[in-house]
């Protein structure tokens, strides 16, 4: 695997050729002024209003040009006192990696891991490939934290953890994996199957320490998540009543709360904080407390959700009425359900990622910068290729295709 590469621009203008030679040109009579010392008009000739007339109309229709170059190209937020420039992209570095079936990425801080049926990489903030290991994997999947990444087989038993140095541990999960998740705070949840039971859920910290078990008796587990501040989980499960998400002390064994929903299909769960959380259907979004009590609910009206993602205190939904379309609206919502901005998108989304206080739309030939309010920040313009996009913390973009990703400023 080669390094980053980086996209060298050539600023420098071509040498202008030298200046054809001014002929001297005959001098032109002064017209006739009246006493106020203005050209008479009754003496004007026609050739000279022409000209005056043509040079007129140029400049109208430069002043024009200028405003509407202006108008497409700004938009200017009374609000928030800021400017959006549209801007064509120019790429700043580029990384290289292989490309294959099946593939997958995910942000690790400022690094890019990626997977693909034959197997994985992981590129740190400055592009170098600091892990890549070939093996075979029918369903390749990917959950990442800000310093590492966990590679793994769905369906299968192979989970291989690679951190930004270039560390690499293996985890042996105890039987075939339904599902895995990383915390912010590295900790992470397994769901498997297991033998007498419908699902194990296992927790492992950081140091890749066994320090939770749930066995599923009467459940099917979809996932686990734990807290951020490590202290709790969160089971997302179905009955034939409907979804339910149960909620674990790490401390203690026995189920402390839960959260149900008849006749919903819950896609995902969230914690914003210790004590509250956010479960994602396909019809709303349902916010409830750390004691499984009801708070909020969010619905789209019978839009269709196309995607999704959290940032920092915030949800950004993709929202559309067709279920295949090219127009959009994205919704972001604060950590109690409420709605913080909209914005109509004209183009399908190809991904959509949410960081600590930004929102990236990436669209099939731009990609769009937003604030959590959904207030434009910036647009480049002049894409393609592009099928994953991830905001890193100097305020770039990195965005990737099958064999490349490219670093912009916006």
């Amino acid at each position: 695997m080669a390094n980053k590469h980086l996209k060298k621009l050539n600023n420098t203008p071509d040498t202008p050729a030298a200046p054809p030679k001014k002929e001297k040109r005959p001098k032109k009579e002064k017209a006739p002024r009246t006493e106020a010392g203005v050209p008479s008009a009754e003496k004007l000739s026609k050739r000279d209003l022409r000209g005056a007339l043509i040079a007129l109309g140029a400049a109208l229709l430069l002043f024009a040009a200028c405003i509407i170059i202006w108008l497409n190209e700004s938009r200017f937020n009374t609000d928030e006192l800021t400017i959006s420039v549209s801007t064509a992209a120019v790429a700043e570095e580029e990384y290289i990696f292989d490309a294959g079936s099946g593939q997958i990425f995910a942000s690790v801080g400022d690094g890019l891991a990626v997977a693909t049926s034959t197997g994985f990489e992981l590129l740190d903030g400055e592009g170098n490939t600091v892990v890549s290991m070939v093996t075979p994997m029918d369903s390749p999947a990917i959950a990442a934290c800000d310093s590492f990444a966990v590679f793994y087989d769905l369906g299968g038993t192979t989970i291989t953890v690679a951190d930004l140095n270039g560390s690499i541990q293996t985890l042996t999960p105890a039987d075939t994996i339904l599902s895995l998740t990383v915390s912010e705070g590295g900790y992470i949840t397994i769901t498997t199957e297991y033998t007498g039971y419908r699902a194990l859920v296992e927790v492992y910290d950081a140091s890749l320490e066994l320090v939770y078990q749930w066995y599923s008796s009467s459940a099917w587990v979809m996932s686990g998540l734990v807290s951020p501040d490590g202290r709790n989980l969160a089971v997302l499960s179905y009955t034939s009543n409907g979804s339910e998400v149960r909620l674990f002390s790490l401390s203690q064994s026995e189920q402390q709360a839960s959260f149900s929903v008849s006749d919903t299909i819950l896609l995902d769960v969230h914690w914003f904080s210790s004590n509250r959380l956010c479960a994602v259907s396909a019809e709303q979004v349902l916010y409830f407390n750390g004691s499984g009590q009801w708070e909020n609910t969010y619905d789209f009206n019978g839009q269709y959700l196309t995607g999704y993602a959290f940032g920092d205190g915030f949800l950004a939904l993709a929202l559309s009425p067709y279920r295949a379309g090219t127009s959009s609206v994205l919704v972001s919502l604060d950590s109690s359900g409420r709605e913080q901005g909209q914005a109509e998108l004209q183009s399908g989304i190809i991904w959509l990622d949410a960081s600590d206080s930004e929102i990236l739309i990436l669209a099939s030939d731009s990609a769009i910068l937003y604030s959590s309010s959904l207030t434009e920040k910036g647009r480049l313009t002049g894409l393609a290729g592009f099928k994953y996009a991830m905001l890193r913390s100097k305020g770039e973009a990195l965005l990737a295709a099958s064999n490349y990703a490219e670093v912009y400023l916006f």
